[in-house]
């Protein structure tokens, strides 16, 4: 069974000159970790709320899990859980209340949800934290309140809209451990998110949306193939000649005062003795899913956040 399928899905909002999303079509697989990536505006959270029964598509349709998301929601509902990208705890509960109150909505037992709830709040080291009320803790600690309440459920699918944002760097890679878990355990994730390191380190397909568009698909060592070359070179720009450098392959002002070259391994040896014998800064490093995201649609796209909606 698919987790998601959709065909041909467009959604227009109201008064909107132009559809959030636009012939969008997509089969997930279920058992995998489904990455959205995009802009601000491209289209990720709206497709993710239609999914999720909390929007209905303007054309099209979408089937979760066997379920038509538009006419079956309440089956689609019992089979899913969301981190929302916009969610906030309730101030006055504490991590607890939170857990264990919305496993008791799911339908949970007294003790299975105790059990859960002690346990998903020690994987997040919120244990410590477990009676304090939300107003009282950082705005890391109350994002990974969100997470604990959808991953604490016996979901099949999990949506996860921007679920680290926030987050240090140590509590990132907690929630990533309990995310591969929760896969490893449970069912499939479809995960929306800016950090291309997080997409990198989770995903098992990523899909590419620009302007409501999906314009790239696959795997990360498919969508590599975006690049021609396989390596790039980071030099300090300082005195260097940017055409000198074609020679070596594609040229990018980082516009942080280095030039990145793509290129191939073959070139990297005379490519670093260029930058020592100048004595300038240089780092060697293959070509990332950060690469082909700005190759992709790094160019020519404006700012504009389409009211607000993701």
């Amino acid at each position: 069974m698919l987790a998601i399928e959709a065909e041909g899905v467009t959604k227009t909002y109201k008064g909107a000159s132009q559809p959030a999303l636009r012939d969008f079509t997509l089969k997930a697989e279920s058992g995998r970790i489904f990455t959205l990536l995009g802009r601000n505006g491209a289209g990720k959270t709206t497709f993710v709320r239609m999914c999720a029964t909390q929007l209905a598509p303007t054309t099209g349709s979408i089937r979760v899990l066997g379920y038509d998301a538009v006419r079956q929601p309440r089956q689609v509902r019992d089979l899913i859980s969301i981190v929302p990208q916009e969610g906030r705890p309730l101030r006055a509960l504490t991590p607890w209340d939170h857990v264990y109150n919305w496993l008791q909505i799911r339908g949970e037992g007294k003790q299975a949800a105790r059990e859960k709830t002690e346990g998903m709040l020690r994987k997040l080291e919120l244990y410590e934290a477990r009676d304090r009320p939300a107003m009282n803790l950082s705005g890391g600690m109350k994002q990974k309140i969100l997470v604990a309440m959808a991953m604490a459920t016996d979901g099949q699918l999990l949506f996860l809209d921007e679920p680290t944002i926030g987050l240090d760097p140590v509590s990132r890679r907690q929630v990533w451990s309990a995310i591969k878990d929760w896969k490893d355990k449970r069912g499939s994730i479809v995960l929306t998110t800016h950090y291309m390191d997080e997409a990198e380190m989770l995903s098992d397909y990523i899909m590419i949306i620009d302007k409501g568009e999906m314009i790239a698909q696959g795997t990360i060592q498919k969508l590599r193939r975006v690049i021609p070359q396989n390596i790039r070179v980071d030099i300090a720009r300082n005195g260097l000649d940017t055409d000198a450098l074609k020679s070596y392959g594609s040229v990018v002002d980082t516009g942080a005062g280095m030039l990145r070259v793509f290129t191939f391994e073959s070139a990297v040896r005379e490519l670093s003795e260029l930058a020592m014998s100048r004595n300038l800064p240089f780092t060697v490093s293959p070509v990332t899913l950060d690469d082909v995201f700005v190759c992709l649609v790094g160019n020519g796209i404006g700012d504009d956040q389409q009211d607000g909606r993701d």
